[in-house]
């Protein structure tokens, strides 16, 4: 029988495809500040490494606070999410600062971008195009990745939700985890309390008995 406790069960977060989609855009957007905005004066890059980082880290410090905290833990995701939708605007304020195009249903690459972006969650295949790619193309798969990302956000806080309703908060885990240590507890106080019974009535039985005999001395 799984024993209760008062704390979350809690996935590894690096198993979460939202946090590996995190962690790309943390690196992309880091080779995209050094290939395409200048090295020294422009905020931009302090604002989109921060913003990339924000949204993954805490990805990281909700799933560490989960255990304890249902609350905490979706305050963070939501902080998450909207950091990258802060870097998806940053993104698509470059592409309109530089007349360049934001990439549609229309356009002609846009499917196969959007598959290749939804089917690698690891680095490794991007890295190759990270070094590669124009400014447009660069954006518009950021951006893409973001949109992706968020809809992962958000099917990950509908997931946390109803966990929630299902354990509750730490208040009503201790006090489920304490109801039911006093309901063990009972039930063991009323199996002893049989068995002192049935031990009383066994003894008397066999005094009855012994008195009943022939054998036993008379008084």
């Amino acid at each position: 029988m799984e024993e209760d406790t008062i704390f979350n069960k809690v996935a590894n977060y690096k198993d979460l495809h939202v946090y590996q989609k995190s962690e790309v855009l943390v690196l992309l957007t880091d080779v995209f500040c050094k290939r395409f905005l200048p090295a020294y004066g422009d905020r931009t890059v302090d604002q989109m490494n921060q913003a990339a980082r924000s949204g993954k880290q805490n990805i990281v410090e909700g799933s560490e606070a989960a255990m304890t905290s249902s609350e905490t833990e979706v305050k963070l995701v939501n902080v998450g999410r909207a950091s990258f939708q802060e870097l998806r605007e940053d993104y698509e304020d470059y592409l309109k600062r530089h007349n360049l195009q934001i990439w549609d249903k229309k356009h002609p690459r846009f499917d196969k971008m959007l598959a290749f972006c939804r089917e690698n969650n690891d680095w490794a295949a991007y890295k190759p195009l990270s070094e590669t790619l124009s400014a447009e193309e660069f954006c518009n798969m950021a951006v893409t990745l973001c949109h992706i990302t968020d809809r992962m956000f958000e099917r990950y806080l509908k997931h946390l939700e109803k966990t929630f309703r299902e354990q509750g908060g730490i208040r009503e885990r201790m006090h489920a985890v304490r109801t039911g240590y006093r309901q063990e507890q009972d039930a063991r106080l009323r199996a002893l309390e049989e068995e002192n019974r049935q031990l009383k009535a066994e003894i008397a039985r066999l005094r009855a008995l012994l008195g009943a005999s022939p054998l036993t001395p008379p008084p």
